[in-house]
C-alpha cells in the first residue's frame, strides 16, 4: 500500500529499482542542498511485466495531488545516463536495451534521469551517511546484487565508459556457480541475497537471507558456514578493490548490510587478516541502510529540476 502525502506542492521522486522491490523517496523540490527529506517513502514489490507502465503507476500513486517536476530512477546494471538507456541489467533483463528515461518521461510529463543504483546509494552515503566529511569513498550496496561506486571530492568516479565501480561481478570462484553477466563465480553468485538463500537452503535451513542471518546470530553452525563463505568472497574482492583503487573510505550497506552488521563485521576482520602491502581503511556500515538508493535518486530529481525547470 502506497502512503500519499495530503499536500500539493512541487515534488521530485526517486525511484530505486531492485530484483525484488522499488523503494520510493517523494521530496520537495526546493534549492536546498540537505539531504532530502521524505515526504512519503516506502517500497513496492518490482513490476513483473512492462517496467515502463509499472514505474509510471508507482510514481502517479506516489504523487497524488502533488505536481511531478522530476523523477530519478535507479536500475542495477550498465546506463547510458547521456540517453537514459539501460545497456544492461543482469538482474533484470527486462531492462536490457531499453530506453527507460525517454520513454517514462512520455508517460509522466517530466524530466526523467536514469542512473546506476550503486552510484546512488554511494553519493547519499558519501553527502550525508557514513562518509559525509571523508574525500575518498568507496561505496558497496549488498542486495539481490551488489552495486558499488566510487565518490571521490563529492564526484563519482564513473570511468572511461561509464562502467567503474562493478565489484560484484569481479570473480572470486573461478569454477563457480554461472551469474547473469556471463562470467562464472562472480561475487553476486556468492553474496547476493539470491546466493545467500540457496546457500542457506543447501545447507539445510529454511526462509529469506534474513532467516540466516538470524540464525547467525545464535550461533547455529550451518548459518555461520555459509556467512563465513559468503563474507570470505567479499573480503577477496575488498582486497582486489584496495590493490586497485586504494579508497580512503569504505561503506557497506544495502539489506544485507544492515543491523547488526555481522556480514560487515566478519568482512572487516577477514581483509584485516588477507591485506598484506594494502592499506586497510575504515569499513563502515552504512548510516543510511537500505534507503540510500532512494536518498540518491531523490538528491538526483532535484537537481534534475534545476537543469530543466518544470
Amino acid at each position: 500500500m502506497i502512503a500519499v502525502p495530503a499536500m500539493t506542492a512541487a515534488v521530485v521522486l526517486g525511484l530505486d529499482v531492485g530484483g525484488s522491490s522499488v523503494k520510493y523517496r517523494l521530496a520537495s523540490a526546493d534549492d536546498s542542498d540537505r539531504m532530502p527529506n521524505a515526504l512519503a517513502e516506502g517500497s513496492v514489490t518490482t513490476p513483473a511485466d512492462d517496467p515502463v507502465q509499472g514505474l509510471a503507476a508507482i510514481a502517479r500513486q506516489v504523487t497524488g495531488e502533488n505536481r511531478l517536476v522530476a523523477v530519478t530512477v535507479a536500475v542495477p546494471g550498465l546506463v547510458d545516463e547521456t540517453s537514459g538507456t539501460v545497456r544492461r541489467s543482469a538482474n533484470l533483463p527486462a531492462l536490457d536495451g531499453l530506453p527507460l528515461g525517454p520513454d517514462l518521461a512520455a508517460r509522466l510529463g517530466v524530466p526523467v534521469s536514469v542512473i546506476n543504483d550503486g552510484r546512488a546509494a554511494a553519493v547519499a552515503e558519501a553527502r550525508w551517511g557514513a562518509g559525509a566529511g571523508a574525500n575518498d569513498v568507496f561505496t558497496l550496496a549488498l542486495g539481490t546484487g551488489i552495486a558499488g561506486s566510487h565518490i571521490v571530492a563529492g564526484c563519482v568516479v564513473d570511468g572511461a565508459h561509464g562502467v567503474a565501480g562493478e565489484l560484484g561481478h569481479i570473480v572470486v570462484e573461478p569454477d563457480g556457480m554461472a551469474c547473469r553477466c556471463g562470467q562464472k563465480g562472480c561475487l553476486e553468485t556468492v553474496v547476493g541475497a539470491p546466493a545467500l538463500r540457496r546457500a542457506w537452503h543447501a545447507a539445510g535451513g529454511s526462509g529469506s537471507p534474513k532467516h540466516l542471518l538470524a540464525a547467525y546470530e545464535t550461533g547455529d553452525e550451518r548459518a555461520q558456514e555459509v556467512v563465513e563463505r559468503g563474507a570470505g568472497a567479499l573480503a577477496d574482492a575488498i582486497v582486489t578493490l584496495l590493490a586497485l583503487v586504494d579508497p580512503g573510505v569504505i561503506v557497506i550497506g544495502g539489506g544485507l548490510a544492515s543491523a547488526p552488521h555481522r556480514i560487515v563485521e566478519r568482512t572487516t576482520a577477514l581483509v584485516a587478516e588477507r591485506a598484506t602491502f594494502h592499506h586497510v581503511p575504515r569499513i563502515l556500515p552504512a548510516r543510511l541502510g537500505k534507503w540510500a538508493g532512494a536518498v540518491g535518486t531523490a538528491a538526483e530529481a532535484r537537481a534534475l529540476s534545476r537543469r530543466v525547470p518544470a
